[in-house]
């Protein structure tokens, strides 16, 4: 079950980048809307694998990043989830049950971010992003 978790997390990450990027080429400004609902993405994320990992919560869901930083922080988040991972595979952390809930709803949240951004950028009527497209590694 974890595999397919993995698998998916590895996805949305692939997915977040290319979003982070899309936004970002042409160095346009991004309309503050855009950047909140950014930041919800990456902080969201961050939230849940602290959570899990017992970490320290450095950012609010309602926190603005600075753009300069989206790249690094959903790098820092996809490293962190690869911790989790590798701990419930290895057999170090045991009753993986609880986990599970925890990872569909992180999905399901990433998912909603991603709906916002879409029709942020109807709303701005700036270049659609074609999620079909992007490279996963």
């Amino acid at each position: 079950m974890l595999d397919f978790f993995q698998q998916r997390f590895s996805y949305v990450h692939q997915l977040n980048l290319s979003w982070i990027s899309h936004l970002m080429k042409d160095d346009r400004d991004i309309p503050w809307d855009l950047k909140v609902a950014v930041s919800q993405l990456i902080n969201s994320q961050h939230i849940a694998v602290c959570e899990i990992l017992d970490l320290e919560i450095e950012s609010d869901l309602n926190d603005v990043l600075p753009e300069m930083h989206w790249e690094s922080l959903e790098r820092e988040n996809y490293k962190q989830w690869m911790t989790v991972f590798l701990q419930f595979n290895q057999g170090l952390q045991d009753n993986v049950e609880w986990l599970t809930p925890l990872l569909f709803k992180s999905l399901h949240e990433n998912a909603q971010y991603i709906g916002q951004l879409k029709l942020l950028l109807a709303q701005h009527e700036l270049e659609q992003f074609d999620e079909t497209l992007i490279r996963v590694e």
